[in-house]
């Protein structure tokens, strides 16, 4: 018989009120000796487990009834009494033994079901974090710190193996920089699988006598399955980002020509991490008269289809540029083309200018199809739109263009940008529109155009915390003291991914 001192809830009263029970019993059961006194001793051996009472309370409570009815008794004692005695006592410790056990195996279930609830619990957070990771090394040091805290071991190790051996081997350890686990050491591993072939595996190691569970190994697969879908997405994601950052750059010329006469800067930045291809474009090179054509340019959609559009957009820009002169016949090819070659109606904006540099001035011809009027900036801080609204490109209508001549000084700065600049939002609400680059505009007199674009890079980069929802392209370009025919100045840096050009 096992006794167990529990913790007494209902204090002294509850003792004294089965003492006094046990002793009402205890003299039934001397009066009558059948099942039935037996059944009261069961009774109060259910009522003292069910009081939180220990062994030692009943066996307290027996002996005082034994004393007063040993008293009473005639001298010397009948031995019968001492028999009843033993039967009494031993029918109340069995049934309070028995109670008593299943009482503490539910409650060990309990606390092992609670353990286990609060494993899984801690294994649907790691999804989370796991799942959110973008970064293979990232994905597995949250799995190795993640097995080691939920199945409670010494050490964790996770590997990842490229068979291809295009990647070299990824690895984490928990707790990092650890030397690994002693020789000796309980174990247990799971795979990483990547539809179906091998990735890598977890493996995880404890003290020597430490045994693993069925739970244990049960946990620890769950986990494995939930980081080789992370790992593999990881691995997707960074090879589509690589695909679409290399299609990216295919699409825009590597840097702005050096123009004689000519100060010009270009800023692009991709909206989020370039996954889907935006189709904001800009261009500045030769076109034909000795003069120079830029551009700027925003095609409907992202994806594949609008790189297409892009591609064929700039190709064709360049080739009329070739034998046109007019900004506005220019964008009229670009729209014939666009309806020729394409059949999904995606339509695109484009701000065209033909431009002759000569000695301190620039003379412009522009033409906006949808576009977003220029704005030029000028040297005291005036700030004026320029060009005429025309209508969407690539669409069932003709388009409705016009040119307008624009006359630029040392000083002006032109500035060409897409609707990622003036359309920042956050929560719904505009944060930075027409309005706002307007007002930033007129304290960039007299800057240089680098300092233009950075300044409005910056603005646009603060506005929308970081989270830019749409790409953001700006062309900044104004005439220098450099006289035509000498080598140029500021030629532009190719355009990368972190937005300087």
């Amino acid at each position: 018989m096992r006794a167990v001192a529990a913790h007494h809830q209902e204090g002294p009263d509850g003792a004294t009120a089965l003492a006094h029970r046990y002793a009402a019993a205890f003299s039934a059961y001397l009066s009558d000796r059948g099942e039935r006194g037996l059944g009261a001793a069961y009774d109060l051996g259910r009522e003292a487990v069910a009081a939180h009472l220990s062994v030692l309370d009943l066996a307290e409570a027996h002996h005082e009834a034994l004393r007063d009815a040993l008293a009473a008794a005639p001298q010397p004692p009948a031995q019968a009494t001492l028999q009843a005695a033993a039967e009494f006592l031993r029918e109340s410790l069995s049934i309070f033994e028995s109670v008593h056990r299943g009482y503490t195996e539910v409650q060990e279930v309990a606390r092992l079901e609670h353990s286990h609830v609060e494993q899984l619990r801690a294994l649907a957070d790691a999804s989370v974090a796991i799942n959110s990771s973008l970064g293979v090394q990232e994905i597995l040091q949250l799995t190795a710190d993640t097995a080691r805290a939920i199945i409670g071991v010494q050490w964790a190790a996770v590997a990842v193996l490229d068979t291809s051996a295009r990647l070299p081997p990824l690895s984490a350890a928990s707790p990092p920089g650890s030397d690994g686990a002693p020789i000796g050491s309980a174990r247990a591993s799971a795979r990483l699988t990547d539809r179906g072939a091998a990735l890598g595996a977890i493996e995880l190691f404890d003290h020597p006598g430490r045994e693993f569970t069925a739970r244990d190994e049960a946990i620890l697969a769950q986990l494995a399955g939930l980081s080789s879908v992370a790992i593999s997405n990881a691995r997707l994601y960074d090879r589509e980002r690589t695909i679409a950052r290399t299609l990216q750059r295919s699409l825009r010329p590597g840097a702005l020509p050096q123009v004689p006469g000519l100060a010009a800067a270009v800023r692009f930045r991709p909206a989020g991490e370039n996954i889907e291809l935006g189709g904001d474009f800009y261009d500045l090179y030769k076109a034909r008269d000795g003069g120079w054509a830029a551009l700027i340019g925003d095609v409907q959609g992202k994806g594949p289809d609008a790189a297409a559009v892009t591609a064929l957009a700039r190709h064709t820009l360049r080739a009329a540029a070739t034998y046109e002169h007019s900004p506005s016949a220019v964008l009229t090819l670009l729209h014939r083309a666009l309806r020729e070659q394409r059949s999904d109606d995606r339509f695109i904006t484009v701000a065209y200018a033909h431009m002759q540099v000569a000695v301190e001035h620039v003379r412009l011809e522009l033409a906006c199809g949808g576009h977003p009027l220029p704005l030029v900036v000028h040297s005291d801080g005036r700030v004026d739109a320029v060009g005429r609204l025309g209508t969407l490109l690539g669409t069932d209508i003709d388009p409705l263009l016009a040119d307008v001549t624009v006359e630029l000084d040392v000083g002006d700065v032109l500035v060409l940008y897409t609707d990622g600049v003036t359309e920042v939002r956050r929560r719904r609400t505009e944060v930075f529109g027409t309005r706002e680059l307007i007002e930033l505009l007129r304290a960039c007199g007299g800057l240089a155009p680098a300092d233009v674009a950075d300044r409005v890079e910056a603005a646009v980069i603060t506005a929308s915390e970081g989270q830019l929802r749409d790409d953001v392209a700006i062309l900044a370009f104004g005439p220098t003291h450099q006289p035509a025919g000498e080598p140029g100045i500021l030629p532009g840096a190719p355009a990368t991914e972190e937005g300087h050009g």
